[in-house]
């Protein structure tokens, strides 16, 4: 599949190494960059045509556009692609967009012929989607407990355990800081002792029949080694609980079982790669990248990437219903009040549900 890439910088390094070790299925036809300079340093640097032209660059023939760039430019740049039909996989960032915008640009999006999607990877995870193809075992959801991702990426989880489907929710959060030893960021690990302040969100989205998500992340998380991750998902027959599961047999009697990974590599000379997550005797998820080594933000960048060049994938409006709740979270905390969610100009577009595992 013939790739545009526009935007470059952390994230947009994740699809240009997938692009790079795929070249059976991806090529990177032109990547488009701000400015001259930076087109020159990416051309140098990588070995690929460049451009700072989004015109001239779409005039080459392709397949996809994939959009990476901060949240101030997505709008003006979605909206361009929207107007010349493009079939695009874009970056989640549309939190940082008022209400007002987020409505205006799905208006923009259902009045034309494009089709894009959002790489809203996080339910592409391995794990994830083991834990979404054991959830038919434990009966119908009632409650997911999400404390491993923030703001949008941890109400995508919500939602998509709880088959929500744009219904209205009341949503009340706190917000609460306090103090930790800096041990890591993003790409560095930190043993000066430094303290500072974190601040936690927890949050609880109910629905009217009863079904409940819990949202619980701390701004650390991502790169702490003193904050740990957790999912859980209770159910009418079972629950899981990170890597655990207990549930109800045939003959309903309580079964444990957990969820394991298969790796190769790390403790000998294989390179170091996830094969399988596996559950009994059952393989939920093969990873169709092995062995290439990739981790799994990679896997699920990945798939997004190959859904969105077969036409299909996380939906805009999925996108839009994930924000808008993590805004109403967020207001929730500064105003001290619970949020009663009201349907949007892209609840319609819910029917029939859109989140297969």
């Amino acid at each position: 599949m013939r790739i545009l890439l526009i935007g470059y910088g952390w994230r947009s390094l994740f699809f240009f190494r997938i692009i790079k070790a795929l070249p059976d299925r991806f090529t990177l036809v032109k990547w488009v960059l701000r400015t001259p300079q930076r087109a020159d340093e990416v051309r140098r640097l990588h070995q690929v045509e460049t451009s700072c032209d989004v015109a001239e660059a779409l005039s080459c023939p392709h397949d996809l556009v994939i959009l990476s760039v901060p949240s101030s430019s997505m709008e003006s740049l979605l909206l361009l692609l929207i107007k010349h039909g493009e079939t695009v996989l874009c970056e989640t960032g549309f939190t940082a967009m008022s209400l007002e915008k987020l409505n205006a640009l799905y208006h923009a999006y259902a009045a034309s012929t494009s089709k894009v999607f959002v790489a809203e990877q996080y339910y592409r995870y391995p794990y994830y989607h083991s834990c979404c193809a054991i959830q038919p075992l434990l009966g119908p959801a009632t409650e997911v407990r999400v404390a491993s991702l923030h703001d949008h990426h941890g109400t995508s989880l919500i939602r998509h355990f709880l088959s929500e489907q744009g219904e209205p929710c009341t949503i009340s959060a706190v917000c609460r800081s306090s103090w930790i030893v800096k041990t890591g960021a993003r790409d560095t690990v930190v043993c000066s002792g430094e303290r500072i302040q974190t601040k936690r969100t927890v949050a609880v989205f109910a629905f009217a029949d009863g079904r409940t998500g819990y949202f619980d992340f701390a701004d650390v998380q991502y790169h702490s080694c003193i904050r740990s991750s957790h999912f859980s998902l209770f159910a009418e027959r079972g629950e899981i609980v990170d890597n655990e599961v207990r549930y109800l047999n045939a003959d309903k009697e309580g079964i444990v079982q957990t969820i394991q990974r298969i790796e190769d590599g790390g403790s000998n000379n294989n390179p170091r790669s996830l094969r399988a997550v596996t559950f009994g005797d059952t393989y939920h998820f093969r990873n169709p990248y092995w062995p290439l080594g990739f981790n799994d933000d990679e896997i699920a960048i990945a798939l997004c990437m190959e859904d969105a060049c077969r036409g299909k994938g996380y939906p805009l409006h999925e996108a839009l219903q994930d924000s808008y709740l993590a805004q109403c979270m967020h207001t929730s905390c500064s105003e001290g009040r619970a949020i009663e969610t009201q349907p949007q100009s892209w609840s319609k577009a819910f029917s029939p549900p859109s989140l297969p595992c």
